[in-house]
């Protein structure tokens, strides 16, 4: 790996999502706080969407990680290619009960009784799904509707965060009754053309590094080669300071970024 070449703590633009990186430009700090506040007023819903690789995921899991663990029951279902039934048990058992039943209906009744038993001790839950698109069909969505219909003293016992591609907002439009519970909603568009600079300095920071490994001129071309999504820049950056290692150089040049970009293609 190039990690002791370039004298880091560990490698920087690795495509998962770690809190740690996460990068505050304008678009990403507005998704995250509109996320937060659904959540600390206690909304029926949040809808985000947004491109492949734009940061939805680092989003919900920044926003995650800064909620209160005696405030805060958090669900994260990270592929809900389910059906609804195989959905509602995994939210249950990650609400703390493992739930066996084929019954659509005990299932239901199980994460109602788990949300209920979450509030009375001051917590409330929230359900991430990320990857929405991926849901299998409406009849899944009327599933998690369901679980909304809790409420106590007024509010809910529950927030849901729904996070995918634009095909999940095509599939809502069908359900105005779900629509109609989204308190609120956010399109990421990515990285503008000057939040790439910032963002790979910010990544290469945290990950331990000092100075400019990438030239100016290089940072540019990688700008303009990824149109800001933030999925195609780590995947570009990273196989430039591979390929930067292996030519020792000094730094991450234009010529490097066009023999990555070509090698991707």
């Amino acid at each position: 790996m190039y990690i002791d070449y370039w004298r880091l703590n560990c490698m920087p633009f690795e495509n998962v999502s770690d809190y740690r990186f996460f990068f505050e430009s304008e678009d990403h700090r507005e998704a995250a706080t509109r996320v937060q506040f659904a959540i600390q007023t206690r909304k029926l819903m949040m809808l985000l969407i947004g491109d492949y690789g734009v940061g939805k995921t680092m989003v919900c899991e920044t926003v995650q990680h800064k909620l209160p663990t005696n405030e805060y029951k958090v669900v994260f279902i990270r592929n809900p290619r389910m059906d609804g039934l195989d959905l509602t048990r995994e939210i249950a058992y990650q609400l703390g009960e493992e739930v066996h039943t084929r019954s659509p209906y005990d299932a239901l009744h199980a994460v109602n009784n788990l949300l209920q038993r979450h509030a009375s001790t001051g917590r409330h839950s929230v359900v991430f799904v990320d990857e929405a698109q991926l849901i299998m069909n409406t009849s899944t969505l009327e599933d998690l509707r369901l679980l909304l219909n809790n409420q106590e003293g007024g509010r809910s016992l529950m927030t849901l965060v729904l996070s995918g591609q634009s095909e999940i907002g095509d599939m809502l439009k069908a359900k105005p009754q779900i629509m109609q519970r989204i308190a609120l909603k956010y399109n990421i568009m990515g990285l503008s053309a000057g939040d790439v600079r910032p963002y790979i300095e910010h990544r290469i920071q945290v990950a331990g590094g000092t100075g400019n490994l990438f030239d100016e001129s290089a940072m540019q071309e990688i700008a303009s080669l990824s149109k800001g999504n933030p999925r195609e820049v780590n995947s570009l950056c990273d196989l430039c300071l591979l390929i930067g290692s292996l030519k020792q150089a000094s730094s991450i040049t234009v010529p490097i970024v066009r023999d990555a970009w070509m090698e991707r293609a």
